[in-house]
């Protein structure tokens, strides 16, 4: 006999699921070919950069609100930072022509590189260590107008002699915009202590940069142990550059001291030649702005320059390690960089 009514069985049970669960499978694969076939399988992110608006896919709602594709648990950062592009009909930068060990140009916005040369060799980089110095003093919680006596050997300088005394604000100028050796060991002996303790926290600051190919020695840079290299010292400055009393310091073209001791004043012009106008500019150049460099020189190292110019609203850091004169170091920065502006398109 034929038994009409199925005994209701574990067995059955599964069997019945299994056989829907192979129907929606079908229909599910039916689905995504027709899908492939005719629908739009452009990502998220193809679609955001190409500009379009997202609208709600499932449970996460994306759109492009202008700082980023948020939607959920998903966020997609926006491709904000245009890379230049060199144009077609450039003739390449010859950087053998150039004095330079090593030069680099870097656009700050993107961080794409435009132009080097070894700019991963290490070199010994002089007074540009003063960026650092400047960096960790500012860690302390410095009372400016305090004053102390200074200290070191006649042959750091002749900005400075041991036993002037000086503000804290007057040194940190002199060392900044002479580059004075005298004034940048005698603020950290005197707000720190010891130049070696100042050293090790120059070195940490270094590696929470991520200057990986930079170690400092002493606080001047007259020492040709101070090494970096080119793309390090970029990150160096950029960083020197985020701090307004760093900036606007190696900005000013001249500053006078005087010295109540020696009953005697003492002018100083800034190292860095591009600013100087006196009445005409000591460098020629069609920047638009600097906004601050620093030089270094010691025979081990040769002529440094590292510096950021603008023009046309888009910025550019240059280094220099080692042109063979001072002049070199400046007319070099500013070829490259000229260069660069001429040959490139920041494209909107």
């Amino acid at each position: 006999m034929i038994n009409l009514i199925e005994k209701h069985t574990n067995n059955n049970f599964s069997n019945k699921w299994r056989n829907i669960s192979a129907v929606f499978l079908i229909i599910g694969v039916g689905f995504g070919w027709f899908w492939y076939t005719a629908g739009d399988h452009t990502t998220y992110i193809e679609k955001y950069i190409r500009g379009e608006k997202l609208q709600e896919m499932g449970d996460v709602s994306v759109e492009n609100n202008g700082t980023g594709i948020v939607g959920g648990d998903v966020v997609f950062e926006p491709i904000l930072d245009k890379v230049p592009v060199l144009a077609a009909d450039s003739t390449a930068f010859d950087t053998d022509i150039l004095t330079a060990d090593s030069i680099l140009v870097k656009d700050v916005q993107s961080g794409a590189v435009l132009l080097n040369k070894n700019e991963y060799a290490k070199h010994s980089i002089a007074s540009i260590t003063k960026l650092m110095t400047a960096l960790v003093l500012l860690e302390y919680d410095i009372n400016w107008n305090a004053t102390t006596t200074v200290i070191g050997a006649d042959s750091l300088d002749t900005h400075m002699y041991a036993g002037d005394i000086y503000m804290y604000e007057e040194l940190w100028n002199a060392m900044l915009i002479a580059s004075s050796n005298k004034a940048a060991l005698s603020l950290v002996e005197s707000i720190n202590g010891t130049e070696d303790e100042f050293v090790v926290r120059m070195n940490k600051r270094a590696q929470e940069l991520g200057l990986s190919d930079t170690v400092f020695t002493d606080v001047t840079g007259i020492e040709d142990t101070n090494i970096s290299t080119a793309s390090d010292i970029v990150i160096l400055l950029q960083e020197a550059l985020r701090h307004p009393q760093i900036q606007e310091t190696l900005l000013k073209k001249e500053y006078t001291l005087y010295s109540e001791q020696r009953q005697k004043e003492h002018h100083m012009w800034s190292t860095n030649w591009l600013i100087l106008d006196d009445p005409n500019p000591w460098i020629y150049h069609s920047f638009d702005t600097v906004l601050g460099g620093k030089t270094g020189y010691i025979v081990a190292a040769g002529f440094n320059f590292v510096v950021e110019v603008e023009k046309g609203g888009h910025h550019i850091d240059v280094v220099v390690l080692g042109a063979d004169s001072n002049e070199a170091r400046f007319t070099e920065a500013r070829d490259v960089g000229e260069w660069v502006f001429d040959n490139y398109t920041w494209e909107e």
